[in-house]
C-alpha cells in the first residue's frame, strides 16, 4: 500500500529526517511561505502610498530607493543617431558618452550582431537539411 500521510513524521534531534522517511511530499507547497507572501502582497498598495508620502516629504532614502528601482542600471539611457558601431566611437570622442558607456554599448552591439549571425546560420542549416532530405528521397 504506501505510507499514510497522517502518520507522525519523526525527525532526528538535529532536525533531519531519519532513514526511510522522505519528509514532505515532493512538489508540496510550504504553507507558511504562501501565507507570508499573501500577507505581503496585501500590504503592497499601502507600502506604495507610504513610499509616495515619504518621497513627497523629501526623504532622501525613499527618493534613492525609487530611483534605484526605476532608472536603468549603470546610470542613464544613451541614444545614438545610428546603429553603426562607429557611432559609438564618435559619441565617445565627442564626449557625449563616457568610456564605460561606450564599452557597454560596444558589447551590446557585438552581442546583438552575434545573435543575428547565429539566426542566419540556423536558417542556412535548416535549408541544407531540407536539401539533403529532398536529395535522399530521390
Amino acid at each position: 500500500m504506501g505510507v499514510k500521510m497522517t502518520e507522525q513524521i519523526v525527525r532526528r534531534p538535529n532536525g533531519t529526517f531519519g532513514p526511510g522517511n522522505p519528509g514532505r511530499v515532493r512538489g508540496s507547497k510550504n504553507k507558511v511561505s504562501l501565507a507570508s507572501l499573501k500577507a505581503v502582497q496585501d500590504l503592497s498598495s499601502e507600502a506604495i502610498a507610504k513610499l509616495k508620502e515619504r518621497v513627497t516629504a523629501g526623504d532622501m532614502t525613499a527618493i534613492k530607493l525609487v530611483l534605484e528601482y526605476t532608472l536603468p542600471k549603470g546610470g542613464r539611457t544613451v541614444e545614438l543617431d545610428s546603429s553603426d558601431p562607429n557611432a559609438i566611437i564618435d559619441a565617445a570622442v565627442m564626449g557625449e558618452i563616457s568610456p564605460d558607456e561606450a564599452a557597454r554599448l560596444a558589447q551590446a552591439t557585438k552581442t546583438a550582431s552575434e545573435a543575428a549571425e547565429l539566426k542566419d546560420l540556423k536558417r542556412q542549416v535548416e535549408e541544407l537539411e531540407l536539401l539533403i532530405t529532398s536529395l535522399s528521397k530521390r
